[in-house]
């Protein structure tokens, strides 16, 4: 008989776009940034560090890159500057989010 499937919940799912926007739009260089990736029934968050910020333009750079969309985020939408219609979006790393990135590290199979 097979095992009971595992339900993971997303830790970022409360998070509200205005969150992610002042969050983003306050960062420093150094500060954690949260890149959350779903496709296929996937979720993954991988925690990074900001390595430049553009304020004028509203956009931050990463020093890691998601599994796809790059280093360049918009800090208004949270999405990526190259693929903004991507699977890759930046989450609020508070608590949360760190705690579950650290216990999953290679992602999930289904949230």
């Amino acid at each position: 008989m097979p095992s009971p499937s595992r339900t993971y919940s997303d830790p970022s799912h409360g998070q509200t776009a205005e969150e992610i926007e002042r969050y983003y739009r306050n960062v420093k260089i150094g500060d954690l940034a949260a890149i959350r990736n779903s496709q296929h029934g996937r979720l993954e968050i991988k925690i990074t560090t900001v390595s430049n910020t553009n304020p004028e333009a509203g956009i931050i750079h990463l020093n890691d890159e998601a599994v796809w969309g790059g280093v360049a985020y918009s800090a208004k939408t949270g999405k990526s500057y190259y693929a903004s219609g991507g699977q890759s979006s930046l989450i609020v790393p508070d608590e949360t989010v760190t705690a579950w990135a650290k216990a999953n590290p290679r992602g999930t199979p289904d949230y």
